[in-house]
């Protein structure tokens, strides 16, 4: 990474030259007050990055507000049976293209300047949105669906191409003792994206000015973020490998082949990713759920999402803060494990908070207002513990991955995610119908109190091996074995998370 675009703070030592172990080894990071959220919203290519994310993240969110009342007002005024095919339809237009455009959004990161895609993409946004100008209500109702559905396509594809860019440039722009504060900050934003686009601002503008209108104001926010994003310092493309083949689609295979191959051989990385996607589909089942849960558990509307939503969301904000004081006491893998533990156990209350309290006040009838003071309790609980799996394992992602590789190795994960949260969108509300939302809910948090308890148990164990070589080693002396015993023993710790 060029010396322009590290702005914060003196360059660190390499490994080698600092005597310290380096990244691919299991080093716990540490981070110093220097890697605050002051620190690092003092760096000025880091907070423009950060306000261009949270504007424009929330401006997407506020499109998607808007396009499910636009489909849902078609199916009202045509009297359209398939309400919920035809709502879950726009819903697939936009999550689909993650899974045919993501490593390819990789691939143009890596390969292209990183700067300069950011800004693109903002623009092609701002173009995409006011295409939905043009949609008129007149024409019949098969053309208005599709259309709204291709821009909505064409809107999800252009927008694959922001994350991976943007992940990759993090490290680039802050020091490493920062990444946690960094990743903390832009996660926290994220969800605050999520709620002020769904909860806030696209209900309070639709109100006010309409849904057209925010086609417009949207799309002017697009534009201010993309020239935002040009005021960053300039990220020219890492250069070519040499002996790649010169034909597009080749390279283009050879590209994504070789950033697969990178995360297969990393086993870190690996869980990593697997951390991250196991975060994202849980939330997305419960996204999917809580309304029916709402309706069938509580006994309100399933517009009352938002008494789930916003719990969740300040505990998020709770969990980003409390992430980086975790990771100063305790290993990165204790605490990302403990968190999908705690999760589950979170869940299994939020599921079944109507028959606790029901066994705790067995001859009164329970008030409302207590049901859902407990039920966001625990979902402000599940929200801190998803930020306590996420934020480290996304700072492991770019730990892990070297300048010319980590577009890539971001793609493959949110790839990777979007495919597997499909399962959720399909699948949660029919399993919901036959075994009840409920029981689906406790299934899930089975699912990660089990997950969490082998991953924990089976890292202990491995700790505990290598500790038990390493003092039969220190016993025995180095005479006790031969050269190629060590170099083996060697090469099975190295290789060892």
């Amino acid at each position: 990474m060029s010396g322009e675009a590290r702005a914060t703070g003196p360059a660190e030592p390499g490994p080698a030259a600092a005597g310290v172990p380096s990244a691919r080894d299991s080093v716990v990071v540490r981070p110093s007050s220097e890697g605050s959220f002051r620190a690092v919203l003092r760096n000025g290519p880091f907070l423009r990055l950060w306000l261009a994310q949270a504007i424009s993240h929330t401006a997407n969110n506020t499109v998607n507000f808007a396009l499910l009342l636009q489909i849902r007002d078609i199916v009202e005024t045509n009297q359209i049976a398939q309400a919920n095919t035809v709502i879950s339809l726009v819903i697939l237009a936009f999550s689909l293209p993650s899974v045919i455009f993501g490593p390819l959004a990789g691939v143009v990161a890596d390969r292209m300047n990183r700067r300069l895609v950011m800004a693109v993409v903002n623009a092609a946004r701002a173009v995409a949105v006011v295409l939905f100008l043009f949609i008129q209500a007149g024409w019949p109702v098969p053309a208005v669906l599709g259309s709204y559905y291709g821009v909505t396509f064409v809107f999800g594809a252009v927008g694959q191409f922001f994350p991976p860019a943007q992940g990759a440039v993090i490290p680039s722009l802050v020091s490493r003792r920062e990444l946690i504060s960094a990743n903390a900050l832009f996660n926290l934003t994220f969800t605050a994206s999520q709620l002020l686009g769904f909860a806030v601002v696209g209900p309070l503008l639709a109100k006010i000015v309409g849904i057209e209108a925010i086609f417009v104001i949207t799309g002017v926010l697009f534009i201010a973020c993309a020239a935002m994003v040009m005021t960053l310092p300039d990220m020219p493309a890492p250069p070519m490998p040499i002996g790649i083949d010169a034909h597009p689609m080749r390279r283009l295979v050879a590209d994504v082949r070789e950033g697969l191959v990178f995360i297969l051989r990393d086993k870190m990385l690996m869980k990593a990713i697997a951390y991250l996607t196991l975060s994202a589909t849980t939330f997305l089942m419960i996204a999917a759920l809580g309304p029916d849960f709402m309706s069938s558990v509580i006994g309100l509307s399933t517009e009352d999402i938002g008494y789930i939503v916003a719990p969740a969301g300040i505990g998020v904000g709770l969990g980003v803060a409390l992430v980086p004081r975790l990771l100063r006491r305790f290993a990165r893998e204790d605490v990302i494990d403990w968190a999908i533990i705690g999760a589950g156990v979170a869940l299994i209350l939020m599921a079944t908070s109507r028959m606790l309290l029901g066994g705790l006040m067995p001859s009164a009838q329970i008030p409302v207002a207590l049901e859902i003071a407990v039920v966001g309790f625990f979902a402000a609980l599940l929200g801190a513990c998803d930020a306590s799996i996420i934020v480290p394992s996304q700072t492991i992602l770019q730990e892990r991955s070297h300048e010319s590789i980590r577009a890539r190795v971001y793609a493959t994960f949110f790839t990777i995610s979007n495919t597997v949260a499909f399962i959720p969108i399909f699948f949660a509300a029919a399993a919901a119908d036959v075994f009840g939302v409920v029981g689906v809910l406790v299934v899930v948090a089975v699912l990660l109190v089990v997950v969490g308890i082998v991953s924990l148990v089976r890292r202990r164990a491995a700790e505990s091996a290598r500790w038990g070589r390493i003092r039969t080693r220190h016993r025995e002396g180095p005479e006790a074995l031969s050269v190629e015993q060590a170099a083996a023993l060697e090469r099975v710790d190295d290789r060892e998370p």
